[in-house]
């Protein structure tokens, strides 16, 4: 699994390369799994248009989300419930 992280979130990069994940900030490549800030215009910012998969991309908004609940939604590609 290849995840495309914004530049602005190097303090997540940095653990999820610790648990062994393959984490890039190259929009260029085809990731599997985008994590971005989509408040501050994550997609955008990343530029990734051109090489998001047709099926199956998860994006990840990094909001409020510590690193425990990010691995969460990687492991298992699902949010838990708002409410």
């Amino acid at each position: 699994m290849t995840i495309c992280i914004s530049e602005e979130l190097d303090n997540i990069k940095e653990e999820l390369i610790n648990r062994g994940y393959n984490v890039v900030n190259d929009a260029n490549i085809s990731c599997d799994v985008i994590i971005c800030n989509l408040k501050n215009g994550g997609l955008v910012n990343l530029n990734v248009q051109g090489n998001i998969k047709r099926e199956g991309t998860l994006v990840i908004d990094s909001g409020s989300k510590n690193i425990d609940e990010i691995e969460y939604i990687l492991n298992n590609r699902v949010y838990s419930s708002l409410f």
